[in-house]
């Protein structure tokens, strides 16, 4: 099953007037937006305000609704992935297309260097973060904040 790059670049857009409510509101329209499409992964970006209040509502909102997402802040993006039942078949082509970089524990940090992506893996939940990156400075920068932030949480 080859990885579709396209579905990282479906986008929605909106301006909200920023008070509590309403990004509460914005949260639960990405959300929901991000569940009603074929994709298995989301990002919210572009984000003007604190990135770790928006990850916070984010996650809350995960946890209220016990929703099968699993949610992952870098930089000033915020990543979804929801369970896929394919993880096996994704997993295999992973192994198939990049280098392990790292394993730490229950994570896998994988480089497709063709496709530019790094795929951040949490083994025991099934999660898969696909993250694209342009230069190998950036893509460094990815794995060692991935290893800093996530490696010793899971």
């Amino acid at each position: 099953m080859p990885l579709q790059k396209n579905s990282l670049r479906k986008r929605i857009e909106g301006e909200f007037i920023e008070d509590e409510a309403n990004i509460s509101k914005l949260i639960e329209v990405l959300i929901k937006s991000f569940l009603m499409t074929d994709s298995d992964y989301g990002v919210i970006s572009d984000i003007k305000i604190d990135i770790d209040h928006i990850y916070r509502l984010v996650r809350n909102y995960i946890a209220e609704e016990r929703l099968d997402i699993c949610a992952l802040k870098l930089g000033d993006r915020i990543f979804m992935s929801k369970t896929s039942i394919g993880f096996d078949d994704i997993y295999a082509v992973i192994q198939g297309h990049s280098l392990l970089k790292a394993k730490k524990d229950m994570i896998e940090i994988w480089d497709d260097t063709i496709n530019k992506i790094i795929h951040f893996l949490i083994m025991p939940l099934r999660k898969h973060f696909p993250i694209e990156y342009t230069t190998e400075v950036e893509r460094d920068e990815v794995i060692g904040t991935l290893l800093e932030e996530y490696s010793d949480i899971w």
